[in-house]
């Protein structure tokens, strides 16, 4: 029988996905990795792999989490403006600093491996449409529930909302402040208003 872990798995893996989340893959060093969690290098390279399958269990780790929060908004009881409301005030306007100007961990990963690792680059993005269907699902029970006027698909209101979100990451790493992203959010939350019925 192996031994059994001394740490958190779960905790280890929300320290090493932040990291790359705030620095990207190419700038994240195994000795970083292991300076944050507390673990040795080679503690690491046991637990979970080498630097690759660090990014990737962090990066899945992050998507699963988050797709899981996101889906926990949705309430039947709700309108969809008040269940997005609840998103982008938790997700933008009550976002801590730090995490806010760090982007969309996803859409830098893209960017980032895009023309340097083909199989991390594939990986983030299975993960990008696997997100896309989360919120798929999400805009769906809208649509097939009639709460949403005719003439709407759950498609559209998806690749909508998921524009606006990744417009407001790139945003916040601008630093152009809360105040301009409130103003865009209160416009969006308008338009979905006037398409509920």
């Amino acid at each position: 029988m192996g031994n059994k872990r001394q740490f958190d798995e779960e905790v280890v893996l929300d320290q090493m996905a932040f990291h790359f989340w705030k620095h990207g893959y190419s700038a994240t060093k195994v000795d970083q990795l292991s300076n944050i969690t507390g673990l040795t290098k080679t503690s690491l390279y046991n637990a979970f792999g080498n630097k690759e399958v660090l990014f990737t269990r962090s990066i899945n780790f992050y998507v699963e989490r988050s797709i899981k929060k996101m889906l926990g908004y949705l309430n039947t009881d709700l309108k969809l403006s008040t269940c997005l409301e609840k998103i982008f005030k938790d997700s933008f306007l009550s976002l801590d600093e730090e995490h806010l100007s760090c982007g969309c961990f996803l859409t830098n990963s893209i960017v980032e491996l895009n023309s340097n690792n083909a199989s991390l680059h594939s990986e983030v993005t299975t993960l990008f449409e696997k997100v896309r269907k989360a919120n798929l699902k999400f805009f769906s029970y809208y649509i097939k529930s009639e709460k949403i006027l005719k003439g709407y698909s759950s498609e559209e209101l998806t690749d909508f909302y998921m524009t606006l979100q990744q417009g407001l990451r790139v945003q916040a790493r601008n630093h152009n402040g809360k105040a301009k992203m409130k103003n865009t959010i209160k416009t969006f939350l308008k338009f979905i208003k006037s398409i509920e019925n």
